[in-house]
C-alpha cells in the first residue's frame, strides 16, 4: 500500500508572496500619512529661500522695489513676481521683524534695488526641528540657519 504523507507548513514562494503584499500595503500607508518630515520641512525651506533671493535679483535686475509677504489665511509666501510657496498645515512660522501689511498680507522682506532690503527672518519649525531664514537690512543677502 501506498501511504501518502501529508506535511504541514508553507512553501517558499507562499512566504514571499506574503512578505511582498506586506512590503507592499506598509509603504502605501507610510506614503499617504499625512504630515512634513524632516525632508519636507527642509524641501520647503529651500523653496523659501529660492523665492527670496528671486526677488531680490529681480529688484536688482528691473530697478523696482519687489517684496516677498505672506497670506496668513492661505498660508501661502507671495512674491511680487507671483511666485508662492505653500505652507503646510503642520508647519509653524514664525516672521521676526514684520510690522507693515502689504496688499493685506503680511511684510516678509522689500529688496531694494542698490541691493538693500528691509531685513528680516522667518523660522519654519515642526516637532522640534527648525530652521531659520535670514535677510540682511544691508545686503539683501539671504541665508539659513537650522536650529
Amino acid at each position: 500500500m501506498h501511504s501518502a504523507e501529508t506535511k504541514a507548513g508553507f512553501t517558499l514562494i507562499e512566504m514571499m508572496a506574503v512578505m511582498m503584499i506586506t512590503a507592499l500595503v506598509s509603504s502605501l500607508i507610510i506614503m499617504n500619512i499625512p504630515g512634513t518630515g524632516r525632508a519636507g520641512l527642509r524641501a520647503l525651506v529651500m523653496d523659501s529661500v529660492a523665492l527670496l533671493r528671486r526677488e531680490r535679483l529681480a529688484a536688482l535686475m528691473t530697478g523696482k522695489d519687489r517684496r516677498v509677504s505672506l497670506d496668513g489665511e492661505a498660508r501661502t509666501l507671495v512674491g511680487d513676481g507671483g511666485d508662492q510657496v505653500k505652507i503646510p498645515a503642520d508647519v509653524t512660522v514664525d516672521i521676526l521683524g514684520a510690522n507693515e501689511i502689504w496688499s493685506g498680507r503680511l511684510a516678509v522682506a522689500g529688496f531694494h534695488p542698490d541691493g538693500a532690503s528691509t531685513g528680516g527672518a522667518l523660522r519654519f519649525t515642526r516637532d522640534g526641528v527648525a530652521y531659520e531664514v535670514r535677510v540682511n537690512w544691508y545686503t539683501g543677502s539671504v541665508v539659513v540657519e537650522a536650529h
